[in-house]
């Protein structure tokens, strides 16, 4: 991955910062009936490249700069188009909120929110392949060289974030009939830093 193909993601922020200028803000709403956005509508509408909102609000998140700061009584428009505007996002957030996975977890991200029906349903199929390979004896090899001392670390925030975005991800790639097979995607390779997200995966596929 290089620098280049991550710099939308790095300036999304600053990009929602001058959506909410141009639109209006609100709260309670990501998008109200007058077009005016909270900061997380501002994330998704401004995005340029698709799943890259649901990772900036990840990364907002665990610094409790997204829907319940936006939404907070007495918040101003100001307070919030200026946090977004003097912030970018770094490969050492990803890190912190991702876990040492982050670059995987964000190809990941970005290949389930831009896949089509068809390659969601492909995606599914490999999923329901790989879990039951892994299942059983295998499960517990597979377990333990893919997480080590790196799971007790990042255990808790990185799954998580992780969940969080790839939920986010997958549900909004295939809304509706083939809701099922775009949530079990997610066991590509997010497998590192998203393992609880894979697991509820695969533990609700049909």
């Amino acid at each position: 991955m290089s620098a280049t193909s991550l710099d939308p993601l790095y300036k999304m922020p600053k990009s929602a910062a001058v959506y909410i200028a141009e639109h209006g803000w609100t709260q309670g709403a990501e998008v109200d009936a007058d077009g005016r956005v909270c900061l997380t509508g501002a994330l998704r509408l401004c995005s340029p490249v698709p799943g890259d909102s649901y990772l900036a609000r990840a990364v907002l998140r665990r610094r409790g700069r997204a829907e319940s700061w936006n939404d907070r009584r007495g918040r101003t428009a100001g307070e919030v188009i200026g946090y977004l505007a003097e912030t970018e996002i770094s490969d050492d957030d990803l890190a912190q909120t991702f876990g040492p996975q982050w670059r995987e977890i964000v190809d990941q991200v970005r290949a389930i929110s831009g896949a089509t029906p068809a390659q969601i349903e492909r995606l599914g199929a490999a999923r329901d392949a790989a879990w039951d390979a892994a299942r059983g004896a295998t499960w517990d090899a597979t377990r333990g060289a893919a997480w080590g001392a790196a799971w007790d670390a990042t255990r808790d925030a990185t799954r998580d974030a992780a969940w969080g975005a790839t939920w986010d991800a997958t549900r909004d790639a295939a809304w509706g009939a083939t809701w099922d097979a775009t949530r079990d995607a997610a066991w590509g390779a997010a497998w590192g830093a998203a393992r609880d997200a894979a697991w509820d995966a695969a533990r609700g596929a049909t």
